[in-house]
Order: structure tokens, then C-alpha cells, then sequence
């Protein structure tokens, strides 16, 4: 591809163009300091279209200059008829040669081709050069991130919410996809917490014929979140138990009284085990033991415990 570099006045590039903008976030505030201490080293791509300029490569970098009050910068300039697939390709291959796609990006890009691409062009010609392999459902999982709002972008990014995650709460109501995305983004709780949050709040809403919002409004639900001695684990946890109690109350009160038991009848050497999720109504005790004395020992302490009780 020849390129021609010309000095060009930042008041010609039309920075609201973001035809071929392929990074999220903005890259600027992340470039100023380096931009003020040696400039700008690989020149932005700019093509002309009209009276001005319009941004192929390096939108971040010419913000950057232009926040620092840069009037002018060196760039390459693509010849005018260089048609819009081109360009987005350009844009494309030197962003994933000199940094790569984060996910909201790779979203992004298969979304910007499919204005020029058909599916199965982009299933075979892109998805493997993001690392996917040729698959109708890889397409769809990134162009469903797309409608994700901004603040849960951002918490995909700093890896809070998985982006399986990101994708259930996409089934949601639109408010009820707000409040989790802000109660997460608050406790940041672990992937498998979030889970199990999630879909006790699915379930109770279902069964309760109310939403999500409606449920996390509770001043139960309010009291734990606003709790200041509280850390943010603490109320995770706070958290999930009481809505675990809600959604399965005989099973919470079990497992409450299990675990009362099993602190009662501490014992070395002797372990309690319920049937899974409390199915029977029957414990499981198991006693080690090195010889028949030993037995006896463990034996005659259990007896004394249960007499206690």
C-alpha cells in the first residue's frame, strides 16, 4: 500500500468519524504522557474524504496530541479512492499486529465487518484471526456483547463478570440488568457467587411473580448493602445466604441444623456426612480409629456429646 505522509493540522480531522475506530476504550488518556515526552513515533493513517480528514489508524494517539494542544502531526495519507473494506482491514491488521482485541473489541470488529462481509466471509476470514475457530456460534456470542451496556463493558473488561455472565444478563429486563450489573460491580463477587446469585434471583422472581429489582429492593436485601462494617466478601456472602433462605427455606433451616450438629459432635477422627442437598433424612458417621482402645475413646467421648444434647 503507498502511502503519502504530510504534516496535517488536527483542526482537519473530523474526530467524530469513527467509522474505523476499532479500540475500546479510548486509548488517549493512557498515551498523553508518552505523547508529551517524545510525540507521536508511528504516524495515524488518514484518508481524505471531503474537506477533511478522516481517521483510519490512531484516533487515540491524535486525541492525545490534540488534548496536549498539539496543532499539527505528521500522519499517512491513503489515497481517496481507497474504498471503506480496505480501510477497515488496514485498521484491523495493525491493531492486531501491534496490540490485539481485548473482547469488547473483538465484538466490535466482527460487528464493522459484517457491514461489508457476509456472515460466513467473516465466520472464516475473521474469526480465526481473533483466535475463534470457524464457528456460527463464536459469531453470535460476540456480536451479543455489543448490546451490552457501558457499565457492564467495563466489567467484563476488568474481568468482574465473565462473559458468560455478561450474556444471561443480557436476558433480562433491562433494569433488572442494570441493578445486578451495579450490585456486582459493587461486591464484585467470584464468577461461581455470581452464579448462584443470578439464578436464585431468576428463580425467586419467577416463582414470586415479581422482577429482580423488586426482590434486590427488599430492606433486608438494603441493609446488608449499606452495612459499612461490612467488607464487600462479607456481604456477598451476607448476601447470598439470605437469598438462598428464601428461595429454599426447608433446605437452609437443614443446613443450619447440620451444622450445628457437626460443631457439637466435634470430634478427631470422626466426621458427619448428610445426604446430597439433605434428599434423606438420614447422617452418614464415619469414625477412624487406630486400634479398639482408640474406638473405645472416640466412642465413649461421642456418648458424653450426646447426652449434652
Amino acid at each position: 500500500m503507498h502511502f503519502k505522509h504530510r504534516f496535517i493540522s488536527l483542526e482537519d480531522i473530523d474526530f467524530d468519524d469513527e467509522a474505523f475506530c476499532l479500540a475500546y476504550p479510548c486509548r488517549a488518556q493512557n498515551l498523553l504522557d508518552s505523547i508529551d515526552l517524545v510525540g507521536i513515533i508511528h504516524p495515524p493513517v488518514l484518508r481524505k474524504k471531503k474537506d477533511q480528514y478522516q481517521i483510519i489508524c490512531g484516533r487515540g494517539r491524535l486525541k492525545a496530541a490534540k488534548r496536549l494542544g498539539i496543532p499539527q502531526t505528521l500522519c499517512k495519507i491513503l489515497p481517496s479512492w481507497i474504498n471503506d473494506l480496505t480501510c477497515l482491514t488496514i485498521s484491523f491488521e495493525e491493531n492486531r499486529n501491534t496490540r490485539g482485541f481485548n473482547i469488547i473489541e473483538q465484538a466490535l470488529v466482527v460487528e464493522k465487518f459484517l457491514h461489508f462481509l457476509t456472515e460466513e466471509e467473516v465466520i472464516k476470514k475473521i474469526l480465526p484471526r481473533l483466535g475463534y475457530s470457524k464457528a456460527y456460534k463464536n459469531l453470535q456470542f460476540l456480536l451479543a456483547l455489543n448490546f451490552l451496556e457501558e457499565e457492564a463493558k467495563k466489567l467484563l473488561l476488568e474481568d468482574i463478570i465473565t462473559p458468560h455472565l455478561a450474556l444471561q444478563l443480557l436476558g433480562l429486563e433491562a433494569q433488572d440488568r442494570h441493578q445486578i450489573i451495579s450490585l456486582f460491580g459493587m461486591l464484585r463477587p467470584g464468577s461461581n457467587r455470581q452464579r448462584q446469585i443470578l439464578e436464585i434471583l431468576k428463580d425467586l422472581a419467577q416463582r414470586e411473580d415479581k422482577s429482580i429489582t423488586e426482590i434486590l429492593r427488599q430492606p433486608a436485601i438494603k441493609e446488608i448493602i449499606t452495612d459499612q462494617r461490612l467488607s464487600a466478601p462479607q456481604k456477598t456472602e451476607k448476601l447470598y445466604l439470605l437469598l438462598k433462605k428464601w428461595w429454599q427455606p426447608l433446605l437452609t433451616r437443614r443446613e443450619e441444623e447440620f451444622k450445628k450438629l457437626t460443631q457439637r459432635l466435634s470430634i478427631p477422627g470422626m466426621r458427619l456426612s448428610p445426604s446430597p442437598s439433605f434428599e434423606r433424612d438420614s447422617i452418614l458417621l464415619q469414625i477412624e480409629f487406630k486400634d479398639l482402645k482408640d474406638l473405645k475413646q472416640k466412642w465413649t467421648s461421642l456418648a458424653s456429646r450426646l447426652k449434652e444434647l
